[in-house]
């Protein structure tokens, strides 16, 4: 990867290669300033005996030295691992701990961060006993150090989200991103006239491999926003398409809704420059995507502009994406048969229970998709099973986890835990497995009942949570809702609970057997936004504080 980008800054070094934006200020950076930036860091390193695969964490707020210091650490040959700042928007007390055993966990040799951060972390965890390497403390220098890397050698660990337990560190070798970098450029159809913006973050695999990395190997400019910012104003996307003419973005479902949700009457933006509004990390719906196109459609937005990508960290990024060009295809399928017999069966009915599942679209080179049984046997077309992965762009595994690598990678398939299944060479994902929730002896997704209270009013958006509890008083399990609200009223709540129920059992047949509505900021959120279902069941089952 190194030798890439420093062809670039041999070749252009002044081409833009990102333009990062805080507090809508603009700090451009070529490839030359980047390479200069970053020389320091690399440099620091050296200094502290700091070397080829020592792992090193990247701690920092939004902004150009998260660059300089990621990448001066993998020119120094190290392996840095980017780690979120603490957000106001997630309790601190659980953040704390999950970085606490990342960091605890991966032995790093150093830490990069600022003097506040560093106080913040020093402050619940005094004896860390990392070496800390600051902006401030820096040797002054613009070489970089001449190394050689294998492609085998790990290039950095990408942390998972941590929804469904402590983060693991996957492994990404060079070879792996080189791989993953190239065939996923093809499947896009990406040119050096491409022109990317991003409000991603970079500690997410999203952002740090399609809104960075394929950027800064390929030589795309890419127009990078501060997450935090984005979500108190989510239209800003908009304003940088507009202001750059950006052909690429990618966000997850929940971003494309929430954009939806915020631009007023009257907001007028062209977006006709746009090639590629990409829909990934988590279940793509046909609603959402729907609703955006039609928001949009005189600001330039097509059917064919919002695209459809299936990835992971394990498999650097994407395993599948849909054509450019072309609306991604969508399901119209039989829900009992889907749920309780495991077969995506089309239906024409026009009455009766349906489910629509939207195309990811097809693997992209050298990858193979696939479902399989829980006995690893192949599955044919629309027949549900966890979706499994093998190709060059695979993982090496989680770091210093070899238990848990050895649960998913086996015999060359990675194990998603998610479910789908395969049609005429597409995959279309229904769920994960440890998303599923049997209640009344049928199956059901916790996603798909969170999606349909998404309009109830006075629920906070995106902030609740489907789960279920064996009670013994019903020989069954529970059906038990989460929602945070800022609603105070009695009479308030009390309606909020009534939609709840009255929403779910119009749009499942299920009747609730528990409601409960809670402050703000009850439920626990992973670093990237998700609900981390693990963690707020132990909370739940810990805490019976609710509102109402």
């Amino acid at each position: 990867m190194a030798s890439r980008i420093l062809k670039h800054v041999e070749n252009t070094p002044h081409r833009l290669f990102a333009r990062v934006i805080v507090n809508d200020e603009a700090t451009p950076i070529s490839y030359s300033a980047l390479a200069a930036s970053s020389a320091p860091y690399a440099a620091a390193c050296r200094e502290r005996g700091i070397g080829q695969g020592d792992r090193v964490i990247i701690l920092f707020d939004h902004g150009p030295e998260l660059l300089f210091a990621f990448f001066g650490a993998m020119f120094a040959g190290a392996v840095p691992t980017m780690m979120s700042p603490p957000s106001p928007r997630q309790e601190p007390g659980h953040f704390w701990d999950g970085q606490i055993q990342v960091i605890k966990r991966i032995d790093a040799k150093a830490i990069m961060t600022t003097d506040r951060l560093r106080a913040a972390l020093e402050s619940v965890l005094p004896h860390h006993g990392r070496q800390v390497i600051t902006p401030s403390a820096l040797p002054d220098t613009d070489l970089l150090p001449d190394l050689e890397f294998a492609g085998n050698d790990i290039a950095f660990l990408q942390h998972s989200s941590g929804t469904t337990g402590t983060k693991k560190g996957v492994m990404i070798s060079h070879e792996a991103l080189l791989h993953q970098i190239d065939s996923y450029a093809k499947a896009l159809a990406l040119t050096s006239d491409d022109r990317i913006v991003s409000w991603l973050p970079l500690y997410h695999d999203m952002g740090l491999i399609a809104c960075c990395l394929l950027p800064v190997l390929k030589g795309v400019p890419v127009t990078l926003l501060s997450p935090f910012e984005w979500v108190i104003r989510p239209t800003s996307l908009f304003d940088y398409i507009e202001k750059t003419k950006a052909t690429m973005t990618w966000q997850p479902n929940f971003g494309y809704q929430h954009i939806v949700n915020c631009a007023k009457p009257g907001d007028r933006w062209d977006l006709s420059s746009m090639r590629a509004f990409v829909n990934c990390s988590e279940r793509c719906r046909p609603e959402t995507i729907n609703g955006f196109v039609s928001k949009f459609a005189d600001m330039g937005v097509e059917a064919s502009t919002v695209q459809t990508c299936y990835a992971m960290a394990e498999t650097v990024f994407a395993a599948t994406q849909s054509d450019i060009g072309s609306a991604p295809r969508v399901e119209t399928l039989d829900a009992a048969a889907l749920v309780d017999e495991g077969i995506a069966r089309p239906s024409l009915a026009t009455h009766g229970s349906t489910v629509q599942v939207q195309s990811c679209g097809r693997q992209i080179d050298g990858l193979t998709v696939l479902t399989m049984d829980e006995d690893g046997n192949r599955l044919p077309d629309r027949r549900i099973g966890e979706i499994c992965i093998s190709g060059p762009s695979l993982a090496r595994g989680y770091d210093r986890q070899p238990d848990k690598t050895d649960a998913v990678f086996r015999e060359g398939w990675y194990h998603s835990g998610d479910l789908g299944y395969m049609a005429n060479g597409e995959l279309f994902v229904t769920g994960r497995k440890d998303d599923l929730l049997i209640l009344n002896g049928r199956n059901h997704y916790a996603h798909d009942l969170e999606f349909a209270l998404r309009d109830v009013p006075g629920i906070i958006p995106g902030r609740l949570m489907a789960m279920s509890e064996y009670r013994s008083d019903i020989g069954s399990d529970a059906l038990i809702i989460l929602a945070e609200t800022r609603e105070t009223s009695s009479a308030a709540l009390k309606q909020i609970k009534k939609s709840i129920r009255d929403t779910i059992v119009d749009e499942t047949g299920l009747v609730p057997n528990e409601v409960h509505l809670l402050e703000p900021m009850w439920l626990l959120k992973s670093t990237s936004g998700k609900i981390s279902r693990s963690a707020t069941r132990h909370k739940f089952k810990e805490s019976q504080e609710f509102i109402a």
